[in-house]
């Protein structure tokens, strides 16, 4: 069966949907971003049992149609897919401690920030 093919049906949907939801708890639990090629990506459908003719047109044609594939697919282009893996954004410049909540990171970033920015300047 084809990409294009089982994008028409719940079962070949699901499917699909399953294999990025692992691909985002493994990467997840790595703490690492998932990024995928068009050529791996149908070497993984064809080790779970179906077929796909995987590539940048087919894939953004389910990608518009379904919001399950839109939430879990950060970026897509020619070469393949990436992943949404929480916790792996880019913009994040301060890593959150497993003991120190959100609030707890921003508050000392902000304590740095005023305290060079209350220093008295000598010119």
């Amino acid at each position: 069966m084809r990409f294009f093919e089982f994008a028409d049906t719940d079962l070949g949907l699901d499917k699909f949907v399953m294999i990025l939801k692992n691909f985002v708890g493994r990467a997840t639990s790595k703490k690492q971003a998932a990024k995928l090629n068009w050529r791996a990506l149908q070497k993984i459908a064809t080790d779970s049992g179906f077929e796909m003719g995987a590539d940048y047109e087919t894939f953004k044609s389910m990608y518009d149609s379904s919001p399950a594939i839109q939430g879990l697919v950060k970026n897509f282009n020619a070469d393949g897919i990436e992943l949404n893996v929480p916790g792996t954004d880019k913009d994040t410049q301060t890593p959150v401690k497993q003991d120190q909540t959100s609030q707890d990171a921003v508050d000392k970033i902000a304590a740095g920030a005023a305290a060079q920015n209350l220093t008295p300047s000598l010119t």
